[in-house]
């Protein structure tokens, strides 16, 4: 007779299942920890990248506007250090046009933050070309009497701008019509938008009337735009038409910049100076001593980091500096400091520095 007995009851135990448990948990943190490490390296990775990109940007549209700062100014209206000009767009409150000047290129300095370039040139090579004026101006709107009209054709695509110099003064205004045969320009106030103030403005603003010993340039349009760094941080452009600065660039955390000066007479930079002192409002005779700029583009890194990885940098010419180095410099000529420290956090991102030298072409071409 067979005896039957119950199968055994194999399993894993309670003690079992929890080492199980345990290695599993053990595992899933290791792939975590690995899966964490490599996104914040990928995260790092990317916004360098980006910040890299947005630099490159941003370099290379400041320095394609400094090329074409003084294009199509004639050099005697490099000796005016006073601008009369009107614009009323039918919108807003008329009066000067922010920012004219006959200036090539200005820096504005921002002590320990960051600067401001603003740059001038027009559109027509024939600006360059000035003619003089044959008859007195006996009121400020009195139409201009010239020796020629070339260069001076109204086109429907600009703005037909006029330049007037004479000694300290320049006046912009805009061709309205040309009497070819008759050799004279008019300036006529006429409907919105328009460069041409009434009588009545000329003369409560003490609009110069000029002589024979004037100067007169046709500009087509006149570009002026100033290039500064907004709180978000970002780099953004202000046309001297508009009210409302653009933003351009994402990231750019400063912007510095330095004449290269010339002595008078020469055209090779001999120094490098920032925008102070002296050189904070250059006289007329200083302006034609700049011969070139250079410019360095602070990029940041959209990742904030865990940890510091941004410290102090001192240049070789000693400045310490809260955040990158700019360019190579020295003891006599020292870049300017860089001072990142306005955001607490500024040691928890990454930097990238762009810089470069752009020779004022314009102004050496003109030999002045």
């Amino acid at each position: 007779m067979n005896t039957l007995r119950p199968h055994s009851q194999h399993g894993f135990s309670l003690v079992e299942i929890m080492v199980g448990m345990i290695i599993g948990l053990i595992g899933t943190l290791v792939v975590l920890q690995v899966f964490t490490v490599f996104e914040g390296q990928k995260r790092t990775t990317t916004t360098g990248s980006d910040a890299q990109t947005n630099g490159a940007l941003a370099l290379y549209t400041i320095e394609r506007d400094v090329r074409m700062a003084g294009y199509g100014t004639s050099a005697s209206a490099l000796d005016c250090s006073s601008f009369f000009s009107y614009y009323d767009n039918g919108t807003s409150a008329p009066g000067p046009l922010n920012g004219f000047s006959t200036t090539p290129l200005r820096i504005t300095d921002g002590g320990m933050g960051s600067d401001s370039i603003s740059i001038q040139y027009s559109t027509s090579p024939g600006g360059a070309l000035s003619t003089p004026i044959r008859t007195n101006m006996v009121t400020a709107a009195t139409e201009l009497s010239v020796n020629s009209t070339y260069g001076c054709n109204i086109k429907a695509t600009q703005n037909n701008l006029v330049l007037v110099s004479e000694g300290n003064n320049c006046t912009l205004m805009q061709l309205t019509t040309t009497d070819q045969p008759g050799l004279k320009l008019y300036h006529v106030n006429s409907p919105a938008p328009t460069y041409n103030p009434t009588a009545g403005y000329m003369s409560t603003n003490s609009w110069p009337l000029y002589t024979t010993a004037a100067k007169v340039s046709c500009l087509g349009d006149f570009t002026s735009r100033t290039y500064s760094i907004d709180a978000s941080p970002s780099l953004q452009v202000q046309e001297s038409t508009s009210a409302t600065p653009i933003q351009l660039q994402e990231g750019i955390v400063s912007l510095q910049a330095q004449y290269g000066i010339a002595l008078a007479g020469s055209q090779q930079v001999t120094s490098w100076v920032n925008a102070t002192g002296l050189w904070a409002a250059p006289t007329a005779a200083d302006v034609k001593r700049i011969k070139a700029i250079r410019i360095a583009v602070v990029a940041r890194s959209g990742l904030i980091e865990k940890n510091n990885v941004t410290g102090t940098c001192t240049t070789t010419g000693g400045t310490v500096n809260n955040g990158p180095c700019a360019w190579n410099d020295t003891v006599a000529f020292p870049a300017p400091a860089i001072d990142l420290s306005g955001d607490a956090n500024w040691q928890r991102y990454r930097y990238k520095v762009f810089e470069t030298i752009v020779p004022l072409k314009n102004v050496i071409w003109a030999n002045i």
